[in-house]
């Protein structure tokens, strides 16, 4: 749901005519950041160790910072200086990603745990 999100609005944007266009699509990608974050924080803490849990939101946090700093400079040096191709780029890496994901979870089998996910993957390697 969340990528559906993101998709309509990276979508909204190019074939933005006016203003309207553009305030969809802001909202429609904001509010899939909004709903991304505590739903990836969630499922992180539920997959690592309870010893472990306040290192990684640690780890999280940080990288939340660093992600809101970093990302308005680099798009700001990518429409200064005229790099549409390269933000046409990224999203479209973007999308196939959370598509390639998308594909990789809906094709594992949930009754395997990682010992038989390693052993599949083991057994593949020598034939």
């Amino acid at each position: 749901m969340i990528f559906c999100v993101f998709s309509h609005g990276y979508v909204a944007v190019g074939f933005v005519t006016h203003i309207a266009t553009v305030a969809f699509a802001i909202f429609c990608i904001n509010t899939g950041v909004a709903l991304a974050r505590p739903t990836f924080m969630a499922a992180l803490s539920v997959r690592v160790p309870r010893e472990r849990q306040g290192t990684i939101m640690r780890a999280i946090q940080s990288l939340v910072a660093v992600t809101d700093v970093v990302s308005p400079v680099v798009a700001g040096l990518i429409l200064g200086l005229v790099l549409y191709q390269a933000w046409i780029g990224a999203v479209v890496e973007i999308a196939l990603t959370g598509l390639s994901a998308l594909l990789a979870h809906t094709r594992m089998r949930r009754e395997d745990g990682r010992e038989a996910i390693e052993v599949r993957s083991c057994t593949s390697d020598i034939d």
